[in-house]
């Protein structure tokens, strides 16, 4: 009798001590944060984050895509939804963080942004507090945050790179692109940007161009800026990926047997290290509110 009173003692104890240690773990865990940009616009930049996002969600991972496009977010048209509120909103008080987020296919999160991002270099610390508190509330809750900014080297383009864990430059194999796209990688460069650099060839002709194109700009990047980019993929040119746009759906969800829409898939895989098949980058997250405390500070110093 006594023997069974210890055993459900030590039991009970045990199940605490496991809970204590689940909620420790929790507190924790921080989000990853990845940057998806490049250095001119419609090279597929906003295509990529939405589908890596969904491939990503396909993985088992808990995700949310911030569209940070200031001058052209459309994540929410490119998935045929009209969101109510978005950043100002959340930035006005009028809505918490919570709110404001909608639901995508196969579990993705969204938040809409738009110019409300702008306006956090512009409020008192009391407000930006206050901000930061709301959006703090989403760490933990994803393994991911994928941010689609807008393309180029502006300031607000630029804070957003510098702040996240990891940036994924996407560029295609035209000259043109590939110029731009080591300009962006080369202002980051020069601010000591500390996180991961990756780089996805969109719109090629073949895997064997693919590599080719991948392994030139790498090189050309650890020589002049030396700087290391991982090879992420590249993902086939075809007519697909503009029909997609037309009936306002993702890829992944209205084409996913499409050779754009696994070599997408196979990008997350990597992303991830699922396949072994490149080194992966620190899966550890700073978190998105210490990613937000960084474009705030970034943006506030270049007003």
């Amino acid at each position: 009798m006594i023997s069974d009173q210890a055993d459900k003692l030590r039991k009970m104890a045990q199940g605490v001590r496991q809970q204590i240690e689940a909620e420790m773990l929790g507190n924790l865990r921080k989000t990853r944060t990845i940057v998806v940009s490049s250095g001119k616009g419609g090279v597929g930049k906003s295509t990529l984050a939405l589908n890596l996002s969904l491939s990503l969600c396909r993985e088992g991972k808990r995700v949310i895509l911030l569209d940070a496009d200031l001058g052209l977010a459309n994540i929410d048209v490119m998935l045929g939804l009209s969101p109510q509120y978005h950043v100002q909103h959340l930035v006005q008080g009028r809505k918490s963080i919570k709110e404001i987020i909608i639901n995508g296919p196969l579990g993705l999160k969204l938040i809409p942004g738009g110019s409300g991002i702008n306006e956090l270099a512009n409020l008192s610390d009391a407000e930006l507090k206050r901000i930061m508190t709301e959006i703090g509330k989403l760490d933990g809750d994803y393994d991911y945050m994928i941010i689609d900014t807008g393309a180029g080297i502006s300031k607000n383009v630029i804070s957003f790179l510098l702040a996240a864990d990891e940036v994924i430059i996407i560029t295609t194999p035209e000259p043109t692109s590939l110029t731009d796209a080591y300009g962006c990688i080369k202002t980051i460069a020069k601010q000591q940007y500390q996180g991961a650099l990756a780089v996805v060839i969109n719109q090629v002709g073949d895997h064997n161009e693919g590599l080719m194109v991948a392994e030139k700009f790498r090189l050309v990047c650890r020589q002049f800026l030396e700087v290391d980019i991982r090879m992420l993929g590249s993902i086939p040119a075809d007519s697909l990926v503009g029909d997609v746009v037309r009936q306002q759906k993702a890829l992944l969800e209205a084409y996913p047997k499409s050779n754009p829409a696994k070599s997408i898939q196979q990008i997350a895989r990597r992303l991830i290290n699922l396949d072994g098949a490149a080194a992966p980058a620190d899966p550890r997250g700073s978190g998105i509110k210490k990613f937000f405390q960084k474009i705030t500070r970034f943006m506030r110093d270049n007003n």
